[in-house]
């Protein structure tokens, strides 16, 4: 069957065109290498604040100035069934099979899209104006005393549904507002706030004080257009790219931190490589050979022993090193392979071990078909709470401090060869 996306070993304008109808920028003369601005850069933007960073924040990566890419979209030698990346579309090859691009010209073109799309696409007057629009909406319901719904505040205000949706979200999550029914439509604002402000300035305030201020929002939005953090992990494994020591290396040259995000089944690559990441992430998909196999669904032989042998490499590696299960309820998150678990995580021993729910998203939401199962998703999709639950069981039995969590991001952070006491904040490159 003929493949529409790669023609006589070149990535064809169909592909590109798939992709660039969403946020994703598909870089470089042989189109294998991606950018694509996450949830919580975006996030970042609209109050500058530290509460608005992802999970990454632990290590001192700030979600505004992080580049996240891939120099090896296309290509992967697994298809997890957790994957939220198009994996039906995008995998073209288990191989890299085009040629590969510089790396410094990839980094050339990665800042430039990435500005392009701050400045352009996430820019500045939006979020100065979600500014503008919270102290709008508080202050009408403020004035009206009704209980309150995105519709009504629309109307009232006259502002679009989407700009205020967007505005009642930060107020909502902040608990300004307070849910009046079971349906979570209509709200009041906090008891707090109503019974001790009385006017506009007063609102401004509160907001400056407890939110973001525009001086915030514009000192962010300043910032976000020079990124100095790599994530290689958005899309395909990273190390099929044959340049990936020069990518690493360019980073570096440019004073940026790097994290690597790998599947582990490259071990030689690993082994092979001269210029490592500030830090390395390797995936641990399951406990056994048997989850693996019904998990990462691998285009490889033995990649299951390739994941073992990477994992045997850690503690060799002069670049820090985490472990992360990707988890999945009732698959590989569960209370029996917790010993299992603890077993591999000692014998790499990591400085980090991560439990992440797997994010339900995009082609994620294939899961059901994915593992040929009559289950609802939500069999599946692990809460924070079921995460918790893992997670304090581990420490337990593994005796493992747990020295961090993210409830948005679901993420559960341990320190195995790490001093629980020590901020593990990356300083240099």
């Amino acid at each position: 069957m003929t493949n529409p996306y790669i023609i006589d070993n070149k990535i064809t304008n169909k592909f590109v065109e798939t992709y660039t109808k969403t946020t994703y920028r598909i870089i470089g003369k042989n189109k294998h290498t991606a950018i694509k601005p996450c949830h919580w850069l975006e996030q970042k933007l609209m109050t500058g604040r530290e509460n608005r960073n992802c999970y990454k924040g632990i290590f001192g990566v700030q979600s505004h100035r992080c580049l996240q890419n891939t120099p090896s979209m296309p290509f992967c030698n697994q298809q997890c069934v957790f994957c939220w990346r198009d994996t039906e579309q995008g995998n073209l090859s288990s191989q890299f099979c085009v040629e590969s691009d510089d790396p410094k010209y990839l980094i050339d073109e990665m800042i430039r899209q990435h500005q392009d799309i701050i400045k352009n696409h996430l820019p500045l007057r939006r979020y100065l104006e979600n500014y503008e629009i919270m102290v709008d909406l508080l202050n009408y319901m403020l004035k009206n005393r009704e209980d309150q719904s995105i519709n009504s505040l629309s109307k009232g205000l006259h502002v679009s549904k989407n700009k205020i949706e967007r505005a009642f979200n930060l107020l909502k999550n902040q608990e300004f507002l307070i849910p009046t029914d079971n349906s979570l439509k209509t709200f009041k604002l906090d008891s707090e706030i109503s019974c001790c402000i009385d006017s506009r300035d007063e609102i401004v305030k509160l907001i400056n004080l407890s939110l973001t201020s525009p001086d915030e929002i514009m000192q962010t939005h300043s910032e976000a257009m020079n990124p100095n953090h790599a994530a290689i992990s958005l899309d395909g494994e990273p190390f099929l790219y044959p340049k990936l020591d020069g990518l690493v290396s360019e980073f570096r040259n440019r004073n940026m931190t790097t994290f690597i995000v790998t599947n582990g089944t490259l071990p030689e690559r690993i082994q092979s490589l001269n210029s490592l990441p500030s830090q390395l992430y390797i995936t641990l998909p399951a406990p056994n050979k048997v989850i693996y196999k019904k998990v990462c669904r691998p285009m490889i032989k033995n990649g299951w022993e390739k994941i073992l042998d990477s994992l045997s490499l850690v503690e060799s590696l002069s670049c820090r090193s985490v472990i992360r299960l990707t988890a999945v309820k009732n698959l590989n998150l569960m209370d029996k392979f917790i010993e299992d678990y603890i077993r591999i995580v000692k014998m790499a021993n990591p400085n980090f071990f991560e439990i992440k729910g797997f994010t339900l998203q995009a082609s994620a939401l294939n899961i059901k078909e994915r593992l040929k199962s009559d289950k609802p998703i939500q069999h599946y999709f692990p809460t924070y709470e079921d995460l918790k639950n893992f997670a304090l069981k581990f420490e337990e039995i593994g005796n493992l401090p747990l020295i961090y969590k993210n409830k948005a991001s679901r993420d559960f952070l341990f320190a195995i060869n790490w001093d629980k006491k020590k901020n593990p904040a990356i300083t240099n490159p």
